[in-house]
């Protein structure tokens, strides 16, 4: 059962990230435009990145499967240069997962369920049976299409509607995992969270969901150090910050990657923000919030905008999407944990509309950037990092992580409150990368539509530098 369950994940996830599956619109515009060594072929497509595949670093730990007639036997954990060495950070209780330690019968009985697991072993199955029917809906319209019986832009659409459903399966084969995983041992949903720990790790995904499942199996005893990096950022940006302090502390100097080295020596300044981002969205939940709905290749987010903080620049975003100048854009710009970039009509980073928005960083009450920002590009006046002041135009980022350093130069004028697990699918795109002759150049993810869903009846003219 346990192999069952890892190759279906990883099954539904190379659906989902590696296999070709043509987009018509960039496809076609690369083959007339770029070099031959940028060119994309037909079976290759925004829809295609080499997948990371995710493979667990640890032995599964001693536990018995309720299926199995006997316990499992123990198993060697092999030393891992990937592993934490030491005990769990957390002591004996994890604040997180609030697991109960598991007990396996001495007699050799199988372990028994009580009501409620079995409740939660049945939202599980349920979970991974739609799950099943999910990936096998997206397996038949891509051999359709790669066999040449049905390539026609409507395929391609179901294709795309398909996999944005199967990723928020996805995301409910793991709760359910973690929920049953809290109430009776199994190795199955380990083996899943494992996985799928691991390819959230690699997309940059840092949802409270992947703050408490990582917590959980550090907690039963597991020590990749994809594990303790996940726990500790998912924290912070989930503003559970006591928790990223008891790992920071835990680990050694070597264990921390760039990004970990950062967000340590930042955690007090964010944690500072934190406490005042809280109030405002608690405000925030009491109003009418002007919001715009973005279509993407990888599924639809939902953004809301800080209309009362940075008025002439959520005036001007709007416009923008009104006019429909997102529509078809890239994001030229993706970056491992930091940001992803769109709203240049050139692709090239240096696209802007000719209208130069006046900064609004400097307001009473300006948003800081927290994981699902988003603060308007300006234009760099050098290598050093600094920007032209009252320079942004119509690029935006969307952050990973939190960057407490972006609200003293740049405008943060919004947040994504649906659809975030689908911006960290985003293909990676670094456009300063030089290009190797003969490689192959896939085209990046981008915006179908942008439509505003959520507006005030009046809106403030923007203010634009003269």
């Amino acid at each position: 059962m346990i192999h069952r369950v890892f190759l279906l994940t990883m099954s539904t996830l190379v659906l989902m990230v590696g296999f070709s599956f043509p987009d018509m619109r960039i496809a076609a515009a690369v083959t007339q435009e770029a070099s031959p060594a940028e060119d994309a072929s037909p079976a290759q497509d925004d829809e295609t990145a080499t997948p990371e595949t995710a493979t667990p670093e640890t032995a599964t730990p001693k536990n018995a499967n309720p299926e199995s007639e006997t316990p499992a036997p123990e198993m060697p954990t092999p030393k891992n240069p990937h592993a934490i060495e030491g005990s769990n950070p957390f002591g004996e209780s994890n604040p997180l997962s609030k697991a109960t330690p598991f007990i396996i019968a001495a007699d050799g009985k199988p372990y028994e369920l009580n009501e409620e697991a079995k409740q939660a072993k049945a939202k599980y199955d349920a979970a991974k049976q739609k799950l099943v029917e999910a990936t096998t809906e997206m397996r038949v319209i891509h051999t359709l299409y790669m066999n040449g019986e049905d390539q026609s832009p409507e395929a391609f659409e179901r294709f795309r509607e398909s996999r944005s459903k199967t990723r928020v399966i996805l995301d409910e084969v793991f709760d359910t995992a973690y929920e049953y995983l809290l109430l009776a041992p199994d190795e199955e949903p380990i083996q899943y969270l494992l996985t799928m720990l691991e390819h959230r790790y690699k997309t940059s995904d840092y949802s409270p969901s992947t703050m408490t499942a990582s917590a959980l199996l550090i907690d039963l005893g597991f020590n990749s150090r994809f594990l303790f990096h996940s726990a500790a950022r998912a924290s912070i940006c989930s503003g559970e910050f006591e928790t990223a302090k008891r790992i920071y502390a835990y680990l050694k100097p070597e264990d921390f990657d760039d990004l970990d080295k950062r967000l340590s020596y930042q955690l007090e300044e964010i944690q500072q923000q934190w406490l005042v981002e809280q109030q405002l969205r608690e405000q925030d939940a009491k109003k009418d919030l002007p919001r715009i709905k973005m279509k993407t290749t990888r599924g639809d987010i939902i953004i809301e905008l800080f209309l009362e903080e940075a008025p002439s620049t959520v005036s001007h975003f709007i416009k923008l999407t009104e006019e429909g100048y997102y529509d078809g854009l890239d994001f030229y710009q993706v970056v491992d944990n930091l940001l992803a970039l769109t709203g240049d009509e050139s692709g090239s980073g240096g696209g802007n509309t000719g209208q130069y928005l006046i900064d609004e960083h400097q307001r009473d009450g300006a948003r800081n950037a927290f994981r699902g920002s988003l603060a308007m590009a300006k234009l760099p006046k050098n290598d050093s990092g600094d920007f032209v002041e009252n320079s942004a135009s119509s690029q935006f980022a969307i952050f990973f992580t939190p960057l407490p350093g972006v609200s003293k130069v740049q405008t943060v004028f919004g947040r994504v409150i649906e659809g975030m697990e689908f911006l960290t699918e985003l293909r990676r795109v670094d456009p300063s990368k030089e290009k190797k002759q003969g490689e192959v150049v896939f085209p990046p993810d981008r915006v179908i539509a942008a439509e505003v869903i959520r507006r005030p009846d009046e809106l403030p003219e923007p203010v634009y530098r003269k």
